[in-house]
């Protein structure tokens, strides 16, 4: 059994030799070449071996292409500078060699071809080397800022600092993938930035945050969707919900799309809100108004049903304002169908509400003239108030 054993220690390490001096070989062969061509070559067999501890011949190969790229006027020449650019960047990432991170950066800007530059962003992302990373946020800002005179170029590069801030997994990187995705930039990349948004980090909150208050209201309503979207925590979504909420009272427009639009977010805020889970007393202002000035009976009913979720004293006040006035236009017999609706959503929250407070609004339905089936849904709400 020991032979065994033995016999297999040494084939192992017989094997780790032999990589190891055929690493040498390459490694004198490379220095040895006579033109950059002939290094390319020497890399692609370097490549194929799959070696392991190539990084360091791979840093070399990558400096030495630094110094001598601008020296490389012809066509065949600039070609040989970018296939050779385009395989280390590639293995540099693979193996993950940070001790390149600045010559790569260089090559982002060194190199005009815009495939290099890409690829050595995403090789940047595959390390990650947080020394670059505010670099790469700040040059896929001006890229979502500025469309490229060259907008075919523009979008190769944004592309790859888009897979590179994927890559970092980083909070940093939200904002501008966000924005690339609403930006300028043709379907494919738009498409590529939207998937990568949920693998650059699981709580984008305080991203979206800064989102929300900063952006259009288009953008307002895509940030909130892509909080909702998540992997963050429920209070923290439910925190999200509210600032989105507030920020659709915020302005007020004449224009019928974006009333449209600040209905949708103040619909989603709320749904959220129900979802997730909501008490604190700083929503119902903003719930009363959605109740009284809504678009539409969707939007009122929601917000009944966000106030019944909400267990603040302030929530029950709410709701009790409203069955109050309710039994006082019933008084008046100035009920319309919409009255009856909301009704028989507000006596039930009240009762899943649960306090008390509530309780002289729900006794009154018994004096006022409405229906049976209302009272019986007063006694029912008045049996479930702690």
């Amino acid at each position: 059994m020991k032979r065994i054993i033995l016999a297999g220690i040494l084939t192992l390490f017989a094997s780790i030799t032999f990589a190891s001096e055929e690493l040498d070989i390459y490694t004198w062969l490379y220095r040895g070449a006579g033109n950059a061509t002939e290094r390319l070559g020497v890399l692609r067999n370097v490549a194929e071996a799959k070696l392991d501890g190539t990084g360091e011949l791979y840093a070399e190969a990558i400096s030495q292409l630094l110094l001598e790229q601008p020296r490389m006027r012809t066509s065949a020449e600039k070609e040989t500078a970018d296939a050779m650019a385009r395989l280390l960047t590639n293995l540099l990432g693979e193996s993950k060699y940070t001790g390149a991170a600045n010559d790569l950066w260089r090559m982002v800007e060194a190199f005009d071809n815009p495939l290099v530059k890409a690829d050595a962003l995403i090789a940047l992302g595959r390390i990650r080397s947080e020394a670059h990373l505010e670099l790469i946020v700040r040059l896929l800002e001006d890229l979502n800022l500025n469309p490229a005179a060259d907008r075919e170029k523009g979008e190769k590069i944004a592309y790859g600092a888009i897979l590179s801030l994927e890559k970092y997994r980083n909070l940093s990187g939200y904002s501008p993938v966000f924005f690339a995705a609403n930006s300028w930039y043709s379907r494919r990349v738009k498409d590529q930035a939207i998937a990568a948004l949920p693998y650059i980090v699981d709580d984008p909150s305080d991203a979206i945050s800064s989102i929300i208050k900063s952006g259009t209201y288009e953008i307002k309503l895509l940030g909130l969707q892509k909080e909702n979207e998540s992997k963050a925590s429920a209070s923290a979504k439910s925190d999200v919900a509210l600032l989105g909420l507030g920020e659709a009272w915020k302005s007020a427009t004449n224009d019928v799309k974006e009333r449209v639009i600040l209905s949708r977010i103040r619909k989603l805020s709320i749904d959220m809100m129900v979802k997730y889970g909501s008490s604190t007393p700083d929503a119902v202002p903003l719930l009363e108004r959605c109740y009284k000035e809504g678009i539409d009976a969707e939007e009122k009913l929601g917000a009944i049903t966000a106030l019944s979720m909400n267990k603040s004293d302030a929530a029950a006040q709410a709701l009790a304002s409203f069955l109050l006035n309710m039994n006082s236009k019933r008084r008046a017999n100035d009920i319309k169908q919409e009255d009856e609706r909301m009704v028989r959503a507000i006596i039930p929250a009240l009762g899943t509400q649960g306090s008390t407070k509530g309780r002289i609004a729900l006794q009154q339905v018994e004096l006022t003239d409405w229906t049976n089936a209302v009272k019986v849904l007063a006694t029912e709400a008045l049996k479930k108030l702690r």
